[in-house]
């Protein structure tokens, strides 16, 4: 596992994209021994600060995704295919699989995923499901959060530029 210094910009697998402040030994209550944590503040929060362990099976980091790969979903957003499950619990499940795996690729499948079935509920005079709406806020968050960092854009721009590459 990399090893970030003070200054580091990562992504936070719950948290998004976190700045390093500080890295320091600590003994959390109820934990045990001294381990090392990094001690993070995310950038689209700035009234948290988040504490996780450099070493950890638990608690995922990565590196920001450059700026080019990022790009590149703007033109496959089309080419991704949606996942395509009629059983609804099911459905979620798979969401959260994605969406735990905290990859841009996957976390814009669910996007699209998601997005295209609200296009077609709609033009079908349907409700959209409320499961559906979650999961898009929550993928689309992580997703759009990131390319927004790396393009130093707004976040409104990045996710209306991404959906709007998304037809039905």
């Amino acid at each position: 596992m990399k090893e970030y210094k003070v200054g580091d910009y990562l992504v936070h697998e719950t948290n998004g994209v976190c700045t390093v402040d500080e890295i320091k030994e600590m003994a959390l209550s109820g934990r045990g021994s001294e381990k090392l944590y990094y001690i993070l503040s995310p950038v689209y929060s700035s009234k948290s600060q988040v504490v996780t362990p450099v070493i950890s099976d638990k608690v995922r980091v990565r590196d920001v995704k450059p700026k080019e790969e990022l790009e590149q979903l703007y033109t496959v957003v089309l080419d991704l295919d949606v996942i395509e499950v009629d059983n609804d619990r099911k459905r979620g499940e798979i969401y959260k699989e994605k969406i735990a795996c905290f990859e841009p690729v996957e976390l814009a499948r669910v996007v699209k995923t998601v997005y295209t079935r609200r296009l077609e509920r709609l033009k079908d005079g349907k409700k959209v499901m409320a499961q559906d709406e979650k999961m898009l806020d929550i993928a689309g968050k992580k997703l759009f959060e990131e390319m927004a960092f790396s393009f130093d854009e707004e976040i409104d721009s990045v996710r209306d530029k991404f959906l709007s590459q998304i037809t039905i």
